[in-house]
C-alpha cells in the first residue's frame, strides 16, 4: 500500500511541477530583452534617447511587467522629457505607459515571434497574455 501512495505522490507531484512550468506565471523574457524592446520602441515613436539613458523603475499599477523609464536630460534650461513603457513579460508587447498605446514595428514584431517560438506555450495562451496590460490601461484604451 505504501508503495501505491509513493507512486500516487510522485505522479502529483510531477503532473504539478510539469503545470507550473507550463503555464504563464513564470517570466518568459529577462530584463535585457524588455530593455532591447523599450529601446526599439524609442526609435519606433521618434525618440531620441540614448539607451544610458533608459532605466528600470518601480510601477506600483502593473508589478508583474518590466517597466522603464527613459530620460532625456534637459538643455538649455529645459525640463527634461521622461517616457516611460511596460513590457510584457510573457510575449514582448511593449506599452506607452503614458499613453496606455501599444507600440510596435517590425523590429519588435521580430523580436516577439521570436520570444513566441521559445515560450513553447500552447496557441491558445496567445490571446490571454495578449490581453494582460499595465494596471492603469483599460482595455478601452487601444
Amino acid at each position: 500500500m505504501s508503495m501505491l501512495r509513493t507512486l500516487a505522490f510522485w505522479g502529483l507531484a510531477l503532473a504539478t511541477g510539469l503545470i507550473f512550468a507550463a503555464s504563464p506565471d513564470g517570466r518568459k523574457i529577462g530584463e535585457r530583452t524588455a530593455r532591447k524592446l523599450v529601446e526599439e520602441a524609442l526609435v519606433a515613436t521618434g525618440k531620441r534617447v540614448p539607451s544610458s539613458q533608459i532605466r528600470p523603475i518601480a510601477f506600483y499599477w502593473s508589478p508583474e511587467f518590466y517597466n522603464f523609464e527613459a530620460v532625456l536630460g534637459q538643455s538649455e534650461g529645459l525640463p527634461a522629457l521622461r517616457y516611460a513603457f511596460s513590457v510584457n513579460p510573457w510575449n514582448g508587447e511593449v506599452w506607452s505607459i503614458m499613453e496606455c498605446t501599444r507600440v510596435t514595428s517590425p523590429a519588435i514584431e521580430k523580436e516577439q515571434d521570436a520570444i513566441w517560438k521559445r515560450s513553447g506555450l500552447p496557441a491558445e495562451a496567445r490571446e490571454p497574455l495578449h490581453e494582460k496590460r499595465p494596471g492603469t490601461c483599460a482595455a478601452d484604451d487601444d
